[in-house]
């Protein structure tokens, strides 16, 4: 049982998908950028224009229906495919209001879909931004998405807002980031040079953080959120189990109630060390942004924590060892105490490995390092010896003694990053680099995430031939000092643990699209490929403009993945023969 190495860790995978292509976009496509003329345009004497206040409003609605495609056992018989094929669907509402005066603004967005109002009915107001315009300051507060950075919808330098990943496939980037109170102050000198222009100066501050939210049930929920709930389901069943025998032993009936309270009212909010709703959780930042001769160009500074948790694992580790070293004990002093009761472990671990034990003496007969009387009892010795502690997490659900429930936190961070933008020969390029670094500046915490780095890389380009489109983007990353926790069973609970030892982790992101019919028939197809883990996803997607704002859309993905160290594992390992997972979809989409 391996708790997790990042509590979440391939959840990042979901942020690759979250760049199912388009064209490049930058803040101001997002409602963030500078004001236009019309927002504060100057008279010939210098002061603002008189701007006739506006409200407008627009909204999208429609339908998302979605097959998933068995690819485990696979289809036999039509009846196969009516029986085995799983289905869900669901319908959305999206709201935009925005008033426009002379020198504020403001915006609201609603969002009504079963999925939010059931489970996160604060994001029904998913924003609402309030905007003024000072002169060549801007001043911005409200429930907001903020975009940093100047990848296509891939970034490591985008911070201060969560990700839903409860649905992580196709939602568009800026749709999968979670609305945060945000405060924002941008400063745009007016001067420009010949070489240097849009200086632009950026201030923000959240007084707390979400974290990032993933699905609870269905297809999506990742591996290694069930593998922690079953861990500590087990570890809470295995230390009331304890509590309960004692209790009946002595017919202590509150200790009886206690230890049944413990079993049916724990919850998994009970593992984390903090209260994210605090303070301490703020979130800040700065950036600056410029153009260079062509080149658009940024740097930024951010504090605040990483939005999924790490587990410590320090106690838990602890209380196995301590659990398995006492039936160590039992066992050496009488060879007999290795049954069901005494050692229930160490029973199991010989049971598990009782051909190698046999083979172990043999081997120690043929040697003439044992007799055939005392060959067994020293190849089970071994076996024990070799096994005890490199099997310790299996100890879960057995023994005598109570274990220690793991630790949850959020992780500090500070990120310093680099960005660029610009035109070589016919590519747009973008680039970002980003400097993380926590408090476990030695490397040697393993309940603490390393020091690292990440980077973007990528282009588009229109190719000629007919409105064929390239997009192509490469995302990495790389665990500094990741040799510095010592070999046992730390090494292998640790937050940034590779089992292959690789501490890189690149992606590959393509998508190419064409446009057909006048424009009004758009196909595309994206692949994302895990260099490391060899692991892949394909997404191919058909839509057609019917007539005004209707849209009929045909899309699929293919996922597969094989790695434990892989972004996708966690949502192909549960698929034990094929280690993939695939679904169709079809949506109605009516913007007006």
């Amino acid at each position: 049982m391996k708790i997790t190495k990042k509590i979440l860790g391939a959840v990042s995978a979901a942020a690759l998908l979250s760049a199912v292509p388009a064209f490049a976009q930058d803040a101001s496509d997002f409602g963030f950028g500078d004001a236009t003329a019309t927002d504060g345009e100057e008279s010939s004497d210098g002061a603002e224009a008189y701007v006739e206040p506006k409200l407008e409003w627009s909204g999208e609605a429609g339908v998302n229906a979605r097959a998933w495609i068995d690819t485990n056992e696979g289809y036999k018989s039509a009846n196969d495919v009516s029986t085995k094929t799983g289905t869900e669907a669901n319908g959305y509402l999206k709201l935009d209001l925005n008033y426009n005066g002379s020198s504020t603004d403001f915006n609201g967005k609603l969002k009504l879909d079963t999925a939010t109002i059931k489970d996160n009915p604060e994001d029904v107001l998913e924003e609402v931004t309030v905007r003024s315009y000072l002169g060549n300051w801007q001043v911005e507060a409200g429930k907001m998405k903020n975009v940093w950075g100047k990848g296509d919808k891939l970034h490591v330098l985008d911070n201060f807002n969560a990700n839903d990943y409860t649905d992580f496939v196709f939602p568009d980037y800026i749709d999968r980031r979670i609305a945060e109170p945000m405060f924002k102050v941008s400063y745009a000198s007016p001067s420009s040079g010949d070489y240097l222009s849009n200086i632009k100066l950026e201030g923000v501050y959240t007084p707390m953080m979400t974290a990032d939210r993933f699905a609870s049930d269905g297809v999506l929920v990742p591996y290694s959120m069930t593998n922690l709930t079953n861990t500590v389901t087990g570890i809470v069943k295995h230390n009331a189990a304890i509590d309960l025998s004692s209790s009946l032993g002595n017919q202590d009936y509150a200790g009886i109630v206690d230890g049944l309270q413990t079993m049916s009212s724990f919850s998994a909010d009970n593992l984390y060390e903090d209260n994210i709703k605090t303070l301490k959780y703020g979130q800040a930042g700065a950036r600056f942004t410029a153009t260079f001769s062509g080149i658009d160009f940024g740097a930024s500074y951010y504090y605040g924590h990483y939005k999924q948790p790490s587990a410590n694992l320090g106690n838990f580790v602890d209380s196995i060892s301590n659990a398995i070293q006492s039936e160590v004990a039992t066992v050496l002093a009488d060879s007999t105490k290795l049954n069901a009761n005494d050692a229930p472990y160490l029973y199991a671990l010989v049971t598990r490995h009782n051909q190698e034990i046999a083979t172990t003496a043999a081997a120690l007969i043929a040697a003439g390092q044992a007799t055939e009387t005392t060959a067994q009892a020293l190849a089970t010795k071994a076996i024990i010896a070799k096994y005890a502690q490199a099997e310790a997490s299996t100890y879960v659900g057995t023994g005598n003694q109570k274990l220690e429930l793991p630790s949850l936190n959020y992780d500090q961070v500070q990120v310093f990053g680099l960005e660029a933008a610009f035109v070589l020969w016919k590519f747009n390029t973008r680039w970002e680099f980003a400097y993380n670094l926590t408090e476990d500046t030695a490397g040697d915490n393993p309940w603490i995430k390393n020091n690292s780095i990440g980077w973007v890389a990528g282009f588009d380009m229109d190719l000629p031939i007919h409105n064929l489109n390239i997009n192509v983007q490469e995302s990495g990353s790389y665990v500094l000092k990741n040799d510095k926790i010592e070999d046992g069973a730390y090494k292998t609970y640790d937050v940034d643990y590779n089992s292959d030892g690789n501490y890189t982790n690149n992606q590959l992101v393509v998508n190419v699209s064409d446009k057909w019919l006048y424009e009004k028939l758009t196909t595309e197809c994206t692949v994302i490929y895990g260099i490391e883990c060899k692991e892949w996803c394909v997404q191919p997607k058909i839509s057609y403009n019917i007539f005004d704002g209707l849209t009929f859309i045909a899309r699929g993905a293919y996922i597969y993945s094989n790695n434990e160290n892989g972004q996708f594992y966690n949502f192909t390992q549960q698929n034990d023969k094929n280690h993939n997972i695939s679904f169709a979809q079809l949506s109605v989409q009516y913007k007006f």
